[in-house]
């Protein structure tokens, strides 16, 4: 007999299970790639200058680099966790080779292990990535929250000595009159010790920046690493020698930049070039410390606080928002402790006893 059953339209299916949602946030994997790239246009947008958006571009290769050691899969944002970093670290310690792809660089240049000064950049770099991406939800944790941290030794600084930078301008003053590159770098070298300025600032400087009746200089804030403009003043001698160069620039024919310091083109100075030519000024002068542009405003600075100037103003003259940044100045030029403790330790000359006694010993 058929059953009197009802028809179904549907075949009937087992009640489904009860579906929980997990707490966290499924988040759709992105490759590492895909996401610095969104990560350098937000940074792009902030109108970063070109390097420090390379430092950024330099991470990243790094990190592919160091993944690439470890595992032949994509990289994703969420591999970076706690232990990704620390591996990373030793990895730019111990094994890590300098310029290991730049055919530019000879080998005996690409050693193993980075500086602690470039590691603790690159640290830095990640810092920033990875915070933005905690903020745009791409991670749900931040693997710095239980990263020890990396300790590097403090850098120190060897400054030029005062008669070693009288030295320099001897050697420069000397060769000043051979030729208008002479000449221009004997004025470029009064310029970075009468201003201390950074030689990108220097190199940029334009006639117009002069002021002929404070005898300042202006730092345009679209050439300070600060983005803020600040006024230079000059002494009477650099001053003159200033004037001297822009009636020696005009005698170039046709167009030039318009700058104090031109190449023999007529063009901006490359620093790169400036850097080989002060190279020799300082071995002729007889400087065996390692020489670079900046070790010029580190070792007036230093001699500025030596000479009893003021910290603040200084901070000012050098283009520092933050009095701290300053400190290491004031820390080299604490070569006065060794000087007062001679004077007035517990065994200096004056506080010893005069007594005479007889020379032979007993």
């Amino acid at each position: 007999m058929p059953s009197f059953n009802y028809f179904e339209e549907k075949p009937a299916v087992k009640k489904r299970q009860p579906h929980k949602r997990k707490p966290d946030k499924v988040i759709k994997q992105d490759s590492m790639k895909m996401v610095f790239e969104k990560f350098i246009e937000f940074k792009v947008a902030q109108n970063l200058r070109p390097p420090s958006l390379n430092k950024f571009i330099v991470l990243f290769k790094s990190l592919e680099a160091f993944h690439e050691t470890r595992s032949e899969q994509l990289l994703y944002v969420e591999s970076i966790t706690t232990d990704f970093i620390s591996d990373y670290v030793y990895w730019l310690k111990n094994e890590c080779v300098k310029f290991e792809n730049n055919n530019h660089v000879p080998d005996r240049m690409k050693t193993v292990g980075l500086a602690d000064s470039s590691i603790s950049t690159r640290i830095r770099s990640l810092k920033t990535f990875i915070n933005w991406c905690v903020k745009k939800d791409l991670l749900q944790r931040n693997p710095f929250d239980r990263y020890e941290g990396f300790k590097q030794n403090a850098h120190e600084i060897d400054v030029l000595t005062r008669s070693e930078l009288n030295n320099l301008l001897k050697v420069t003053k000397a060769h000043s009159n051979k030729s208008f590159k002479h000449f221009r770098d004997y004025v470029l070298l009064h310029l970075l010790i009468d201003g201390m300025l950074r030689i990108t600032e220097a190199l940029l400087v334009s006639p117009e920046d002069i002021d002929h009746v404070n005898r300042t200089i202006l730092i345009r804030s679209a050439n300070a690493k600060s983005r803020k403009s600040r006024l230079i003043p000059l002494s009477n001698k650099t001053y003159r020698l200033l004037n001297q160069l822009l009636q020696e620039n005009e005698a170039f024919e046709g167009e030039t930049d318009d700058l104090v310091f031109l190449s023999l083109s007529g063009r901006v100075l490359d620093k790169h070039n400036v850097l080989r030519d002060f190279k020799r000024y300082a071995k002729e002068a007889g400087i065996k410390k390692r020489f670079y542009l900046h070790l010029i405003r580190h070792s007036v600075a230093t001699e500025y606080l030596r000479s009893e100037g003021d910290i603040e103003s200084l901070r000012k003259i050098l283009g520092h928002s933050d009095t701290r940044t300053v400190q290491i100045y004031l820390h080299m030029a604490d070569s006065t402790v060794q000087e007062r403790h001679a004077n007035h330790g517990f065994f200096n000359g004056n506080n010893l006893t005069s007594r005479k006694r007889n020379n032979k010993r007993l």
